[in-house]
């Protein structure tokens, strides 16, 4: 009894717990506890964290895009889309049909931002081919997986804008990585460079703008505050001072969209309390079935009718002829057919043959050829009182379980 009370206890108190943080985590404000990298709301020194809340405090229209891109249609035109490519974290590429769209929403009249590892992944550099770059073979990524854990303590590379920009900003800092491709795409507006490397550039597609960044670290936490990032980032993405319509954080491709789902499925208050109740019901459930509550009750084997009621039921039938005349019929058929199959007797075997092969084996047994001829007569029904009825009932049930 002991132990079951150990028992009980640890089950209540893992029952609290689970109430307690499901109270904790009641609301649906979402908490900094996103880790996808490089991610809007990443609160690490490769994430956008500080740019996507600095935004918001000036009320610029900033969203976090999650939905397939073919609802970017939704928005019209003259929106940003910013998609970020970091050697860092895993990442779902983006397929033909999704480079096909981005393509036709660009011309339509929105701009694409794109940021980091653009000659990294097949399909990066097969949106930066159909803008016209001629590529170099594939980088090896190994060496900038590496530099992106602590890029923070890199060197900053001091970037200059080309020549014919006109922006008041004169320097850009970021840390030390590789240029874009050199065979920039005719037409393409070199914005700011190093040491004649293009690190910064912006692309005309119909009527809208792509524009394409060497280092996705021009917008993370740590490198936006240096030199004249900030102002150089709202200048590219609000020319003259016009903000967009929406600027969107495409974010479903930088980690596994079903994780997204979830995350969004779990936000919703209804959700988590659904789930913290079907987690303390499968606690109770495995808790009660491992644990017995109270004393131990044997269970009693069923026991056969008494004496006294087999005496009723039969008085019940004599006073009533229809049924206990049936009754007793169906009875003698029976023991009938059981001392055949326990005899192994054909069933046109007769009663002399019945009665003499159950002497001898059954000798304590009441006549059989004195039963036979009362319910062989045509008038078995007739002359048999109470007890009578009472003594052919009992020899009958005597003789058809001792056939059993």
């Amino acid at each position: 009894m002991n132990r079951n009370m150990v028992y009980i206890r640890a089950l209540l108190v893992v029952v609290s717990i689970v109430v307690i943080v499901a109270f904790i985590n009641r609301s649906p404000q979402r908490t900094r506890s996103d880790t996808w990298l490089p991610s809007s709301f990443n609160p690490v020194g490769a994430g956008n964290m500080a740019f996507f809340q600095t935004l918001q405090d000036m009320n610029w229209p900033v969203e976090r895009w999650r939905e397939p891109l073919s609802r970017l249609s939704y928005y019209g035109t003259d929106n940003v889309l910013i998609i970020t490519r970091s050697p860092l974290g895993a990442r779902a590429s983006f397929s033909d049909q999704e480079i096909d769209l981005l393509d036709d929403w660009v011309k339509k009249g929105n701009t694409l931002v794109l940021l980091g590892a653009l000659n990294q992944g097949d399909d990066t550099r097969k949106i930066l081919q159909d803008l016209g770059f001629t590529l170099p073979e594939k980088a090896d990524s190994i060496p900038d997986f590496f530099h992106s854990f602590d890029s923070s303590k890199e060197p900053a590379l001091e970037i200059e804008p080309a020549p014919g920009n006109n922006e008041p900003f004169t320097r850009m800092l970021l840390p030390s990585t590789a240029a874009l491709p050199l065979s920039i795409p005719t037409g393409a507006k070199i914005l700011w460079e190093h040491q004649g490397q293009p690190y910064l550039i912006e692309v005309s597609r119909g009527g809208g703008r792509v524009i394409c960044g060497a280092s996705a670290q021009l917008l993370s936490n740590h490198w936006l505050g240096q030199g004249d990032n900030l102002n150089i980032v709202l200048s590219l993405l609000a020319p003259g001072g016009h903000l967009p319509n929406h600027l969107l954080f495409e974010e479903s491709h930088h980690g596994f969209s079903a994780t997204y789902a979830l995350a969004r499925l779990l936000s919703d208050q209804g959700v988590r309390f659904a789930v913290m109740l079907a987690l303390l019901g499968a606690l109770a459930f495995f808790g009660s079935s491992l644990v017995r509550f109270g004393p131990v009750i044997p269970l009693q084997p069923t026991s056969g009718r008494s004496t006294l009621e087999f005496v009723d039921s039969i008085a019940d039938l004599y006073l009533r002829a229809n049924l206990r005349n049936d009754t007793m019929k169906s009875l003698f058929v029976e023991t009938h057919q059981r001392v055949l199959q326990r005899l192994n007797l054909p069933p046109t075997a007769p009663h002399e043959l019945i009665a003499s092969r159950l002497a001898q084996a059954h000798p304590h047994l009441p006549s059989w050829k004195k039963l036979a001829k009362r319910f062989d007569s045509r008038d078995y029904t007739d002359g048999l009182p109470p007890t009578g009825w009472l003594r052919v009932a009992r020899e009958l049930i005597q003789i058809k379980s001792a056939m059993a």
